[in-house]
């Protein structure tokens, strides 16, 4: 019998990077031609098309990378510097991860998935960590597996997707292991979303605008 999973994207496309450095510089937040770094302890945030601010001048951003222009030299960076693979310390039962809103007030976050560096989603209308077919290739999801399938609603409409366990799920300190997830058809949602299946295993506290996740005691 198919299942019904009711995802609801609450929040828009904007994503906090672990420090990706050059010299004093890290990237701090990314998304299409825009870009927040911290220079000497100073945020700064960058758009494409505009003047150098502080010696940087951004040449070109997405989601996944950007180009930036720092002491005349162009550099690209990626979701915590690398390009590839991220790696952390062991979760604790006291890690705790802070999460600030967009000027949209939406909670980005970066994270990993499988040891796979990716902007996180908070989203807490959603049943399951969600993703699309692209975001799973990238975690080295074996798609000819043969998954559950299930029908999906979305905030876009009802597609195909399938249940999956992901190995690891981490944002900061804090990792959880076998993780309920849905990989959705094409190329929505364009963000993978943190569901309530991370979600309903760490505390979640809001203090002003801040979120505060903390790993729950063993």
């Amino acid at each position: 019998m198919k299942k019904e999973i009711f995802l609801f994207c609450i929040v828009s496309q904007f994503f906090w990077m672990h420090h990706a450095s050059s010299g004093n510089l890290q990237v701090q937040a990314l998304l299409r031609d825009m870009v927040v770094v911290q220079l000497d302890g100073k945020r700064i945030t960058l758009f494409k098309g505009r003047a150098a601010v502080s010696g940087l001048q951004l040449i070109s951003s997405d989601s996944y990378e950007a180009v930036i222009e720092y002491q005349g030299k162009r550099k690209k960076y990626y979701l915590g510097n690398q390009p590839v693979r991220t790696h952390y310390p062991a979760t604790t039962s006291t890690a705790k991860h802070q999460v600030w809103p967009d000027r949209h007030g939406m909670y980005f976050t970066a994270g990993s998935i499988n040891g796979v560096g990716t902007s996180l989603l908070l989203d807490t209308g959603a049943s399951v960590v969600a993703m699309n077919i692209y975001h799973a290739r990238s975690f080295g999801i074996d798609l000819s597996h043969s998954y559950r399938r299930l029908n999906v609603k979305t905030a876009s409409g009802q597609t195909t997707g399938y249940a999956v366990k992901l190995n690891t799920v981490r944002i900061g300190g804090i990792q959880l292991n076998n993780v309920d997830a849905v990989i959705l058809q094409g190329s929505y949602p364009e963000r993978v979303l943190l569901g309530m299946s991370f979600l309903k295993n760490v505390e979640m506290q809001r203090k002003n605008k801040m979120i505060t996740l903390t790993a729950k005691p063993y």
